[in-house]
């Protein structure tokens, strides 16, 4: 119970073992009853059949004395004899054959849900019918406390007073030291990680093991002190039932820890963990030191019937005491258990734990009375086997949610990795921490199946021990185990491999990687994903002992069937995988593929996604690809067509053009170039203009960069040159008057151009080399930008 909205594992599985408890009770009381009952007659059966066969064995034997003696009737004899023979096979193979059949039918598992189904119908029936008998047998017992003998009881335990104050007064020595510790431990385990935690709580438990022990010694050194000699047995009664009553409620500590939550495991809040503590810690002083040490010594003291009385008297208290404490929790229990599925799960758990809500105090009170009733009917076979049983599965269910709150508590903190690992592998934290949830429920419904299992062993309704002994059962566990370990290998494996290659992705450690090789580790890994899937599958399916033979096989015939049916899937596949023989494109490099123009972002055996100016996710199967232009391939050409006016000179435009370029170098932009300025000369005569031709060599992909830039610096020359580069002229007509006179225009003197002086020269220069992006070329991560359709056009048909 949490004050919290998360989800509690821990107070689930309890409910849940709780049911399986209360059915295996339910299954138990009548069956019990009932044994008890035939017990008794057929004992008194036993008795009187051996009191008839002592009393007519002499006759008998005279009587075939006789007969045998006479020869008339020792032949009558001898043929009634071969008459049984011949009959007595024909009908003892018949009644072995009923009996085996039905024996058959019992040990199946329709046959033992049967059998027991009927024995639960028999049980509540006897249930009923014992309950006039179970209150004659209550009655009887309390009758018994007329019997007691006060004086007789008072003078027993006074030897035992001095030393029981001795071992509370070491005792509480003892816990006052211990609490030092405990705050010690609880502050080193308030932000711990929770195995830590879990540590520090076994050395809580420890300690206090180590005080009850020195308590209990010091009991008998006062006994031999105070009294010159080893402990009566009065005194070994106390101390024995002090040192059981004692290492309970240290286990009991260790699960709730009421005083110091710091140490707390289990999902209690400070004040259930106190309230129960109390409540069940005292149940626990009640009926321990009634049954240890108070009624051997009124047994001793006045009579059996006394002490019977005595154990009544407080095993009633202690059940109208639960019955109370079931009752006043009913709906806090109620509310808690229905959480979840008020929070708006739907999970199979949230049904269920709503379920258990409805009926938990119903089932809880019934078994408490179960508990009484039969105590009352058995108090020494059946208590113990329901003692015994009852104790074994809330250790099993303790255990079982501890080992689910650790884990959830473990998978909430996560698995932290080295900042080292962290920053060479930055995915393998994430990666690692992902497989936890799931590995959650698989661990959590083992402990759930382990719990149910322990709880049916200990009440004898089914064994699991025995069935793990049988060979079927041996192969079933070791076929689950083998493919529990193959999945653990290949998901180790999986990390592995995903965790080197991001490694070898990461351009801050180690070599940086090349285009090729990251097209080519991302690709290893898809395949590698796909085929460790495939192998890990038929590895588990083997173990869990499926032929897998039939399947290749099956696969075989169905992958000839999709290769017919999907004849453009498998064509993607061999496009791309010659596409990548060839290393025609690689991640990051800007293609051109079936006209859509990108940077290439994704690239998988059957298709490429591409990325285009835009921002537009292309993605392109392979069987659609005709052809492939990388503008990223080793190198690219910056194509520089100029065109100005007839009249212009071309040595002039030349030489600007040469002017430009040696600008164009001392710009950012330089560095994208890796040759000389190439001057071809007249390229063209066009309509209206002269078209001069250079070219440079480029960096791959920035060549649209460069172009950009180099036609900004001829812009800003030509204008300082007066060198007119030509464009579509208009004429525009105002119209005439009817005497064939155009009408004045109005035309306005223009302001007197600024003078630029060096200062702004330089500032302009030097918000041109702050160009980051360098005229288009990259973006602020460092990515090619893909070139636009203007771009494409520019280039005149070429390379770039």
């Amino acid at each position: 119970m949490h004050d919290g909205n998360r989800p509690v594992p821990c107070l689930a599985m309890l409910a849940r073992g709780a049911i399986a408890l209360c059915a295996a009770l339910f299954l138990f009381v009548g069956t019990a009853s009932a044994q008890l009952s035939s017990l008794a007659g057929g004992v008194s059966g036993k008795g009187a059949a051996s009191q008839s066969a002592q009393t007519s064995a002499q006759p008998s034997l005279d009587d075939l004395i006789k007969i045998l003696e006479n020869d008339t009737t020792r032949k009558k004899l001898v043929e009634t004899l071969k008459a049984a023979a011949y009959q007595a096979p024909a009908a003892a193979k018949s009644a072995a054959s009923a009996g085996d059949q039905q024996a058959a039918v019992i040990r199946s598992l329709p046959g033992r849900i049967a059998d027991y189904t009927r024995g639960a119908i028999g049980t509540v029936a006897q249930s009923f019918n014992n309950i006039p008998a179970t209150g004659e047998a209550a009655v009887a017992m309390l009758a018994g406390a007329r019997s007691i003998n006060l004086p007789r009881i008072m003078q027993a335990i006074t030897p035992v007073a001095l030393v029981a104050v001795f071992v509370f007064l070491i005792y509480l020595v003892c816990r006052y030291f211990e609490r030092g510790i405990f705050r010690r431990l609880a502050h080193g385990a308030e932000h711990a990680s929770p195995l830590h935690k879990l540590l520090n709580l076994v050395v809580s438990g420890l300690v206090e093991l180590v005080g009850v022990a020195v308590s209990w010694a010091a009991g008998y050194l006062a006994a031999a002190i105070f009294f010159g000699g080893p402990p009566s047995i009065n005194q070994a009664l106390f101390l024995n039932a002090f040192l059981l009553i004692e290492l309970i409620k240290v286990g009991l500590s260790a699960f709730v820890a009421p005083n110091f939550p710091e140490l707390r495991l289990t999902p209690f809040s400070n004040r259930q963990a106190s309230y129960w503590y109390f409540w069940i810690s005292r149940l626990v002083s009640i009926i321990g030191y009634t049954f240890l040490f108070v009624a051997p010594i009124v047994q001793q003291s006045s009579s059996l019937a006394a002490a019977d009385a005595v154990r009544m008297i407080v095993v009633l208290f202690s059940t109208l005491l639960m019955i109370g404490l079931i009752l006043k929790n009913r709906r806090r229990v109620r509310e808690r258990l229905k959480r979840a599925k008020h929070n708006g799960e739907r999970g199979f758990g949230a049904q269920v734990n709503a379920l258990i809500g409805h009926v938990w105090w119903i089932l809880a009170i019934g078994f408490v009375v179960s508990l009484f009733t039969v105590w009352l009917r058995s108090p020494e076979t059946g208590f113990a086997f329901m003692t015994s049983a009852t104790l074994k599965s809330i250790g099993a269910m303790a255990v079982g949610g501890l080992i689910v709150s650790v884990l959830s508590r473990v998978i909430a903190a996560g698995i932290p990795i080295p900042q080292g690992a962290k920053d060479r592998l930055p995915l393998l934290e994430k990666r690692v921490n992902s497989f936890i949830p799931n590995t959650l429920i698989v661990i959590r419904t083992l402990v759930i199946i382990a719990v149910i299992c322990v709880i049916l062993e200990a009440w004898s309704i089914f064994s699991f021990s025995a069935w793990v002994a049988r060979p079927v059962a041996q192969r079933f566990v070791g076929g689950l185990v083998g493919a529990g370990i193959i999945l653990v290998i290949g998901g180790a494996l999986y990390i592995a491999v995903s965790s080197w290659i991001e490694y070898r992705l990461n351009p801050n450690y180690g070599k940086v990687p090349t285009a090729r090789e990251r097209t080519l580790l991302s690709l290893f890994r898809n395949a590698f994903t796909i085929a460790m899937v495939v192998v890990v599958a038929m590895l588990v399916l083997s173990q869990v002992g499926i032929d897998i033979a039939p399947l290749l096989a099956g696969a075989g015939v169905v992958g000839l069937a999709i290769g017919f049916g999907a004849q453009k899937f498998v064509q993607d596949i061999i496009t791309g995988a010659f596409i990548q023989i060839q290393n025609a494109m690689n991640e990051g490099d800007v293609v051109e593929v079936d006209g859509v123009s990108g940077v290439v972002e994704q690239l998988t055996v059957r298709s490429v996604g591409l990325r285009t100016v835009d921002g537009t996710w292309y993605l392109i199967p392979f069987s659609s690809v005709a052809k492939v232009a990388n503008y990223s391939k080793d190198f690219a050409y910056y194509v520089a067509d100029i065109g100005v006016a007839y009249r212009e000179n071309v040595e002039e435009v030349k030489q600007m053009m040469v002017d430009a370029f040696e600008e164009l170098k001392a710009s950012p932009v330089g560095e994208n170039l890796i040759s000389g300025f190439d001057m071809w000369g007249v390229n063209e005569l066009g309509d209206s203009a002269v078209v001069v031709r250079g070219r440079v060599m480029t960096k791959p992909s920035t060549q649209w960069g460069v172009g950009r830039a180099y036609r900004e610096i001829v812009k800003r020359m030509a204008d300082e040159r007066g060198i007119e580069i030509p464009y579509p002229h208009m004429t525009v007509w105002f119209g005439e008057g009817r005497d064939g006179k155009a009408p004045p225009v109005r035309v306005r003197d223009a302001a007197p151009p600024v003078a630029k002086t060096i200062t702004d020269e330089r500032a302009a220069a030097d918000e041109r080399r702050e160009d980051r992006s360098q005229h288009g070329t990259i973006d602020e991560t460092g990515k090619p930008i893909p070139p636009s359709d203007v771009d494409l056009e520019s280039a005149g048909g070429g390379r770039g």
